[in-house]
């Protein structure tokens, strides 16, 4: 009966949201086939994500828009706990130009979901959930960033990524009536407001030589939250409203919930392309990811009632409010995480050819869920591959480049056994597993 209901409880209820697509799967084509390992190496839209300061390596204006799939088949004991796919459009642009003499450049990346903009729901932490998918992923992506080159060797790049908070309430206040509920009379008031929410990225290249160049990227920490506040003030009539007779209850009831929908920990990255030929280069990144600032995202609610109850009235008296459950540490490790890239590309007359190559791995930050939590996670290797075709000067209406790039990941994750301390726990042990297939394409055009 437990792997049963275990499966049953992860169909019915996905996760609750954890910062964004990008970072799970990859920002275009390119960069994702590449194993990530551009921090660099970018130089194109994708540096709005990865790293800003590769925007001003570009001298033209650029447009770039692609799709991206991505089909988990995550199980427990063998069960596909129906975790959702991610599906989006992505792309961005690049305008360069100078400033002060100097070379400089605009960017704007987006990813946008194409079946919801935002998805958020709050589960009790027993409730078993794959913590850095679903719902993680159904989110939209939008950032801003300018990069300068202040020498040759040298650039320098900043960014911000927007989302919104949610705050809101509502309060309703009257008079009603237990035992003629239609002739109660509520009157009612809602109010709720999209506050703007922003953290910073930033990153810089330096040219060591004609055939290396480092890179370092830093990520701020995000967090996403919803707040909402109920309150109810009246009077509860036992009789008719206009009965002199009737028992009058005052009363009022608060609640107060708190949701922490998205995170994304605080990540520093460095890397180092090396051109070991014109046509062949190999790139390496090495991220610390600060998941130990994770927190529980199971609602925290308080709740208070306060009733008026008539003296001499005996055997009535207030309910007492059931105090909530106290929610557990998360305990999340810092994690490190290698990427390795490989990219060849073979001149075909004045068009070029890309053939690449790509590799991370990806420890969870999860610890054992031997208690009551049930979030589940486990160690990802990931490879992928990528073709990419650039076709320069086709003609006077477009004398820059036109370049489509394919991509094909596969996330394999290792078995992960979870094994409950309390034999009779309600969830039981199980086995956790899968796999997630990430396929997309990129169309650049480039303009001179």
């Amino acid at each position: 009966m437990r792997p049963t209901a275990l499966a049953l409880a992860l169909a019915l209820a996905p996760a609750a949201a954890r910062a964004n697509p990008l970072d799970m799967y990859g920002f275009l084509s390119r960069s994702t086939s590449l194993g990530g390992a551009v921090t660099a190496d970018v130089g194109d839209v994708s540096a709005g994500y990865y790293n800003p300061a590769g925007l001003a390596r570009l001298r033209a204006f650029r447009a770039e828009l692609g799709y991206l799939h991505a089909a988990p088949s995550l199980t427990t004991d063998g069960r596909d706990n129906g975790v959702d796919a991610t599906r989006g459009v992505v792309g961005g642009l690049v305008a360069p130009g100078r400033i002060f003499g100097l070379p400089f450049a605009f960017g704007l990346a987006v990813h946008v979901p194409d079946e919801r903009l935002s998805q958020v729901r709050a589960l009790p932490q027993t409730q078993p959930r794959w913590e850095l998918y679903s719902v993680r992923l159904q989110r939209l992506y939008i950032a801003a960033s300018v990069a300068v080159s202040p020498w040759r060797w040298l650039r320098l790049g900043v960014g911000l990524v927007f989302m919104a908070s949610t705050r809101g309430g509502f309060d309703i206040s009257g008079r009603i009536s237990a035992t003629q509920p239609a002739n109660s009379a509520l009157t009612h008031g809602v109010d709720a407001d999209l506050t703007a929410v922003r953290y910073l990225q930033a990153g810089a290249q330096v040219d060591v030589s004609a055939d290396v160049t480092v890179g370092a990227a830093f990520r701020d920490e995000f967090r996403l939250d919803t707040a909402l506040a109920a309150n109810l003030d009246g009077q509860i009539f036992v009789g008719g409203i206009n009965d002199p007779r009737a028992l009058v209850v005052p009363g009022h009831y608060g609640l107060r919930s708190h949701v922490l929908t998205a995170f994304q920990p605080r990540q520093a990255v460095l890397g180092a392309v090396w051109r070991i030929a014109p046509a062949l280069r190999v790139m390496a990144d090495l991220m610390w990811v600060q998941w130990s600032r994770y927190e529980n995202p199971t609602a925290s609610l308080d709740v208070d009632l306060d009733l008026t109850i008539p003296a001499g009235i005996p055997g009535l008296r207030q309910p007492t409010v059931p105090q909530p459950a106290a929610r557990e540490a998360m305990r999340f490790s810092d994690t490190f995480v290698p990427r390795v890239g490989l990219e060849v590309v073979t001149p075909v007359g004045r068009h070029a050819l890309a053939f690449r190559l790509g590799y991370h791995f990806d420890p969870s930050p999860v610890p054992a869920q031997a208690g009551l939590t049930n979030f589940i996670d486990a160690s990802r290797h990931v490879a992928a591959f990528g073709i990419g075709i650039t076709l320069r000067r086709l003609g006077a209406a477009l004398p820059g480049t036109v370049t489509l790039d394919v991509h094909a990941a596969m996330q394999l994750l290792a078995s992960r056994s979870v094994v409950k301390a309390d034999p009779n726990d309600a969830v039981g042990d199980y086995l956790a597993t899968g796999t997630v297939l990430n396929l997309g394409t990129t169309l650049a055009v480039g303009f001179e």
